[in-house]
């Protein structure tokens, strides 16, 4: 009879307090832990179940690229350009 050892990882991440928090207790409201619930992420994406967001897609997004594509976007290309642009949207 053989014994297998069953080798663990463990993964690390950092997030702000805030984000933590908020998804410890909106995963506290469906009866699960923030570990328990990356275990089950990782075990998804290791089965190839991921269905990934694609943030380029979102309609913020697309209204960027379009404003990309018309030239509706300021340059900055030097120091004094940002402190311009800073100061505009501080009198905002």
């Amino acid at each position: 009879m053989s014994t297998s050892v069953i080798k663990n990882k463990t993964v690390y991440t950092r997030v702000i307090v805030d984000i933590s928090e908020r998804a410890k207790n909106n995963l506290a409201k469906q009866g699960l832990t923030v570990s328990e619930y990356i275990y089950l992420s990782l075990v998804k994406a290791a089965n190839n179940e991921v269905r990934l967001v694609h943030f380029l897609d979102s309609p913020e997004a697309m209204k960027t690229k379009k404003e990309v594509e018309t030239d509706q976007v300021n340059v900055i290309d030097s120091l004094d350009s940002f402190d311009t642009w800073v100061d505009k949207i501080d009198a905002n």
